[in-house]
């Protein structure tokens, strides 16, 4: 098994602090195997006390804690983005759902969303392991144990991958960084109340300061 140290700070990574970053190609592993998905899910049931994400490169990370604190943020935003799906439809996960984007990696952001035409058309397999492409949102929380970087170096993945709204939300800063499709730089909120879903999910509506800043 190989580990391999983590960059030094201002690299591309988005291994956040504390992560364990193993090779897999290291362990003749090909992440890009059609078997892969169903491979991963399988390794991560069995340790289901970590989660895990896949680089591009091949890298398996395995992350931190977000402990406590982030625990109830990330449980505060899935309970509104879930109220918002049983009105408006599509299908909202949380955490714990991976997807496989085209770069290879794979992903699971705190939060995400997709259409319901292309939930209905997802196979069974994806259903049951990883997702393949992106999400149509996705949310990424700044817990306590990540460094700003790698959530900037991740958030542009996401977006090449196909997401057409990205919310960085820096609970440590009390800022939001807003991505969105075609527009090469994010816009960057200073202590906003709320947050617009846009035209991606029309009239949503996250009050981030009393649920994500406050807490």
């Amino acid at each position: 098994m190989t580990t391999i140290p983590k960059p030094t700070t201002g690299s591309t990574t988005i291994a956040p602090d504390g992560a364990v970053v193993l090779s897999l190609a290291a362990l003749g592993i090909d992440h890009r195997a059609d078997d892969f998905p169903a491979r991963f899910i399988a390794f991560c049931e069995q340790n289901d006390l970590y989660e895990m994400e896949v680089t591009a490169e091949g890298e398996l990370l395995i992350l931190p804690m977000t402990g406590y604190r982030g625990n109830k943020q990330e449980f505060y935003f899935a309970v509104f983005i879930g109220n918002w799906e049983l009105a408006n439809g599509g299908s909202a996960s949380s955490q714990t759902v991976r997807f496989r984007l085209p770069s290879g990696a794979v992903l699971g952001p705190d939060a995400a969303w997709i259409t319901q035409e292309r939930f209905d058309a997802l196979p069974e397999r994806e259903r049951e392991t990883v997702i393949e492409g992106a999400p149509d949102f996705v949310v990424e929380i700044r817990s306590r144990t990540d460094s700003l970087r790698p959530l900037q170096n991740k958030m542009p993945e996401w977006m090449a991958g196909g997401v057409r709204l990205g919310w960085l939300i820096d609970a440590r800063q009390r800022q939001a960084h807003v991505y969105r499709a075609g527009q090469p730089e994010p816009q960057l909120l200073d202590d906003p109340e709320t947050l617009d879903g846009e035209d991606v999910l029309p009239g949503f509506s996250f009050p981030v300061r009393q649920y994500i800043f406050d807490i």
